[in-house]
């Protein structure tokens, strides 16, 4: 091998070992929100358990991080929930978490504490107390959403967490997106 043709391969080996270096980096921040979407935010503290009444549904605004594809903002309102408490016991508290948007085109859910329903306000939909669909063009049941009660903290409270997802409206095919 002639010498010139060796260390034309060398600096082309090179160029190739510094090209890649500085590719990496670049090629992470572009697919940085790829990485990002797939992961869950797992359950969110909303309210601590005395919050939720046990003769009426409660509504919970949900506060938490938000991302934009490469910014980070400060906690804020990310959608909201309905609680219902079910029974009186402290030891096993039972509670049942619903989005409350409506399942038909995205209205937010209201309660009408004297027909003791759900509804929407845009298209009359009605929802009994446990989220199932009465009257209205609702394609589907108000959408529950996954939530327990943590045991007490130091100050003795118990807390209502929730895994926060929104739905596709106005079908019944469902799209989860944490």
């Amino acid at each position: 091998m002639k010498r010139r043709t060796f260390l034309g391969a060398v600096a082309l080996g090179i160029q190739g070992i510094i090209g890649c270096v500085l590719a990496l980096p670049g090629l992470g921040f572009l697919l940085d929100p790829l990485r990002r979407s797939g992961r869950s935010r797992g359950f969110i503290p909303i309210a601590t358990l005395d919050t939720a009444a046990f003769d009426r549904p409660t509504r919970v605004v949900i506060s938490a991080d938000r991302w934009d594809a490469y910014t980070h903002y400060p906690p804020g309102p990310i959608g909201q929930v309905w609680l219902v408490r079910e029974g009186r016991e402290e030891v096993e508290p039972k509670v049942r978490c619903y989005q409350a948007v409506c399942p038909h085109l995205g209205c937010i859910i209201d309660y009408a504490s004297t027909r003791a329903k759900f509804y929407c306000p845009c298209h009359a939909s009605e929802f009994d107390i446990s989220g199932r669909r009465g009257i209205g063009p609702s394609p589907r049941d108000m959408d529950e959403l996954q939530c327990r009660v943590t045991e007490p903290d130091k100050q003795g409270r118990r807390w209502i967490e929730v895994r926060y997802q929104e739905f596709q409206t106005g079908g019944p095919a469902r799209r989860a997106t944490t």
